[in-house]
């Protein structure tokens, strides 16, 4: 069987998912004034960016030869990486950040929901014969090391937790990063999503499409650049509604320390 109930499944959520996201604020609403940068606020952006980059590269460091396997990344990398997210959206919370708790419930959620715009796509493909394989099933069997078995029902529905974990990781990167966007910003990093995609081991090596799946037809390259597209105008459609403030993370790091700065020659002058 090409696609799954499981497949059909995670779509379905992603496109209700996306559905409530736009009947919820159908218009943009204007962007909020900025709150002042902190160093605590950078900290913690940069942990949860640390974070966000476990989740789609620990596939890319497992089907790199010599390297540890995806069981292994998995137990000592993925899942250790989420509570440590957890801990940084409670500190955040407590700390009362509201710009970063924003980004990050936004990125985490539009992320994931948009990816059932780009699975549209690309299980079409896919049944069409232009894609070599399904890869949030190649995922499951990775993760439970079960090559040799082949895929099950716990291995799919795992896999397809990472698949969708890994756009939120997508969807969380961007809005640290970049902060409120316009549809094509989603669109540029939805298209160096897929630069990436068809640069990487997953597909070049574990795929054997080669670079931009050329090598095993168009048809990879058609439906993936597709999908990808699909997605990042989605992400960026969603994520103009949601999240709150402008202001890309260079900014906030130099505003940041120039308060650090500033709270730190005041303690001076008083310990003097």
């Amino acid at each position: 069987m090409l696609i799954t109930g499981i497949d059909i499944l995670f779509v379905a959520l992603g496109l209700v998912g996306i559905a409530i996201g736009f009947l919820r604020r159908k218009q943009v609403p204007p962007a909020l004034a900025p709150p002042p940068s902190s160093i605590e606020e950078i900290l913690l952006t940069a942990v949860a960016l640390l974070v966000a980059a476990v989740g789609p590269n620990i596939l890319v460091v497992a089907l790199t030869p010599g390297m540890p396997t995806m069981d292994v990344l998995t137990q000592y990398a993925l899942l250790p990486s989420v509570p440590l997210l957890v801990i940084v959206i409670v500190i955040t919370a407590r700390l009362r950040l509201k710009r970063l708790l924003n980004r990050i419930w936004s990125g985490l959620w539009i992320g994931a929901v948009s990816t059932g715009a780009l699975d549209v796509i690309r299980l079409t493909g896919f049944s069409l014969g232009w894609m070599p394989g399904n890869m949030p099933r190649m995922f499951g069997v990775l993760i439970f090391d079960q090559m040799a078995l082949g895929p099950s029902d716990l291995s799919d529905v795992v896999g397809g937790f990472y698949h969708y974990w890994v756009s939120a990781c997508f969807g969380l990167t961007y809005t640290l990063l970049i902060g409120r966007t316009r549809w094509w910003g989603g669109l540029i990093w939805g298209l160096i999503i897929e630069v990436g995609m068809m640069t990487t081991p997953p597909m070049v090596v574990a795929m054997d499409t080669g670079y931009f799946g050329l090598k095993f037809g168009f048809g990879v390259l058609g439906t993936s650049l597709a999908a990808h597209i699909v997605y990042g105008i989605v992400l960026g459609i969603l994520l103009e509604r949601y999240t709150k403030h402008k202001r890309w993370f260079v900014p906030l790091v130099k505003e940041a320390l120039r308060d650090w700065q500033q709270r730190s020659s005041a303690v001076r002058k008083v310990s003097l």
